[in-house]
């Protein structure tokens, strides 16, 4: 990040073949502040933060004209005061000393500005939307009292020298201590000290103060932060020095020679260490800029989301000196773009720990079985038993007639080298699935699934001919009779012979939706169908279509949406039903 120090680095990942369910051997770190924007505020060089100035870190504006909260939490923090001092090791030749760490504490809680102006602003957004769910809190970054230094000055008499630690751990808790008086004097309103910011970057020159200091805020009932480096000395053995959350910097977005894979590396080590993540960028992500980071930037977004950042992780967010501003102020409509994708994703963060503004009818169909999990796998039977387990309303599953006329589960047309049509069902059914259990005949998953409360959702695979979709259909509906699950059945399928035949011989009334987007709602309506079952981009492809299924009184399912951001568009626009492959991320969302 900051200190600009790369280094070579390799992770040897594991990937995992198939549909099984996987989990890290170790998760992200989670902490009750999700979105830690970071603040550089002190030094001359930096801006003021006035009211004007947080205001668009405070909350964000979308294009389509609404207005949510957007960082919880804020970390103040300096280097250097932009006269020749700094406040920690690599940023000037001069270290700061008791005169420099003063001026920076009347910066902080400067009148109008800095923590000041943040508690207004925040004042002022609540008059105009209401209470967040959340309170914000703060961070505040303590200097590095600097090893062999001997001219910071006297503490109650004494003149400090810092070739002792003890000097050097008792200048840091008079800083603390100030930190705290101040901030409880200023009596802010809508701010809460959560802890303290560990400035140095790595352990390299005071790492025997880190455990100290960590016991005296304890003491205090704050927590201690820090954000190494990329392979920074000590970074795995953030818990033994006493921080209590630690992000992992990716030092990505600074050097265009750096590769996007960088990113999932780092993600890696995060997991690894259980570290939370830090997302970098600064004001050159705007594509106005001559030479623009746009594209470094959108890697983050984009990686974060494969590797499960903003599902599972803390995050801070690390934007240079003023690069939300600067997002903000921009008048190129794709800095707009990336801003309200940035944003929209830590609404819904928000949403996701804090509860649904809007009254949710949208219900859960888990993709397959809830399979994203230890020890299953797409259309297994303990993918149908974690789904009901987990609470999600039903569980969606593929049938195939083998070539002896038997139904079984699987979703490809073929496993491995064996095709579905082709071969028997005893030769299927002997065939491994990715956690080890075999393919189930539909019987055998009917039997596992009369003991369940969750409604079944049946894709009837299209077959070669169309008398091979409609004998499957005739055999499939007469064992979901003789299973007495009739009343628990929905039917899908791309398959309009299957669709027709269903029509033709299920019970009156029983819910049959079309997979396919090429067709009309009203013209599924008029062959029967009672659903609309849509992959999400027809519906954004075709915004008028879910006004035509609601005014037909047609159901309406939406797949396969993953990402919590389009899952909380499916319940914003009302939408019946969704499928997932990971209805544990939709049920945070509405619970």
């Amino acid at each position: 990040m900051k200190a600009f120090k790369y280094f070579a680095f390799s992770v040897c990942l594991v990937l995992f073949a198939g549909s099984s369910g996987t989990a890290a051997a170790q998760n992200y770190q989670t902490t009750d502040i999700q979105d830690l924007a970071l603040i550089y505020q002190g030094g001359k060089h930096r801006l003021d933060w006035t009211v004007d100035e947080f205001r668009p870190y405070v909350v964000h504006r979308f294009l389509d004209g609404s207005k949510h909260w957007l960082f919880d939490g804020f970390l103040f923090l300096e280097f250097k005061n932009g006269t020749g001092r700094c406040y920690t090791v690599g940023y000037e030749k001069e270290f700061a000393r008791k005169p420099e760490w003063e001026w920076l504490l009347d910066r902080i809680f400067d009148e109008g500005k800095s923590l000041s102006a943040l508690d207004r602003c925040i004042g002022e957004q609540i008059a105009e939307i209401g209470k967040p769910a959340f309170r914000h809190k703060v961070v505040l970054g303590l200097p590095e009292a600097v090893r062999d230094q001997k001219d910071w000055g006297e503490l109650d008499g004494r003149r400090m020298d810092f070739s002792k630690d003890e000097d050097q751990i008792a200048a840091t808790k008079w800083y603390i201590d100030q930190l705290i008086a101040r901030f409880k004097k200023a009596g802010y309103k809508h701010l809460e000290l959560s802890g303290f910011y560990w400035v140095a970057e790595d352990t390299n020159h005071c790492g025997d103060l880190t455990v100290p200091l960590s016991e005296y805020i304890h003491a205090q009932k704050k927590l201690f932060y820090w954000i190494p480096y990329w392979q920074a000395k000590g970074h795995e053995d953030w818990k033994r020095l006493g921080f209590d959350v630690a992000y992992q910097q990716p030092n990505h977005f600074f050097n265009k020679s750096i590769p996007d894979s960088r990113l999932d590396e780092a993600c890696a080590v995060a997991r690894k260490n259980g570290m939370a993540m830090e997302f970098e960028f600064d004001e050159r992500a705007t594509i106005a800029a001559p030479d623009t980071f746009y594209d470094r930037m959108l890697a983050y977004i984009d990686r974060f989301e494969k590797n499960d950042v903003f599902n599972a992780s803390a995050v801070a967010y690390y934007c240079g000196n003023r690069g939300v501003l600067t997002l903000f102020e921009s008048n190129e409509h794709k800095d707009k773009v990336i801003m309200d994708r940035l944003a929209r994703i830590i609404y819904t963060r928000q949403v996701m720990k804090y509860g649904l503004p809007v009254k949710n009818k949208t219900r859960v169909v888990a993709h397959r079985g809830f399979w994203h999990t230890d020890g299953s796998a797409e259309n297994s039977v303990s993918s149908l038993l974690n789904a009901d387990k987990l609470g999600a309303y039903g569980a969606e599953f593929d049938v195939w007639m083998a070539a002896d006329g038997k139904l079984v589960i699987h979703h490809d047309d073929k496993h491995g080298s064996y095709e579905m049509e082709k071969n028997p069902s005893t030769v299927l059914t002997t065939l491994e699935l990715a956690n080890g259990e075999k393919i189930p005949t539909l019987e055998q998953y009917l039997q596992a699934a009369r003991k369940t409360k969750l409604e079944l959702v049946l894709e009837v695979k299209p077959h070669a001919t169309p008398e091979a979709d409609a004998e499957a259909v005739r055999k499939i509906v007469e064992m979901i009779g003789k299973y007495g699950l009739t009343k628990r059945v929905t039917y899908i399928s791309f398959s309009f012979h299957a669709l027709k035949e269903l029509v033709r011989v299920a019970p009156a009334k029983t819910p049959i939706m079309y997979l396919g987007g090429g067709t009309l709602p009203e013209d599924l309506k008029k062959m029967g169908m009672t659903g609309c079952d849509f992959n999400y981009w027809v519906f954004q492809n075709n915004p008028t279509w879910l006004h035509s299924i609601k005014w037909l009184k047609m159901a309406s399912n939406v797949w396969t949406v993953n990402n919590p951001v389009e899952m909380l568009w499916v319940i914003e626009n009302g939408f019946d039903f969704i499928t997932t492959d990971r209805p544990d991320l939709f049920l945070r969302l509405v619970r």
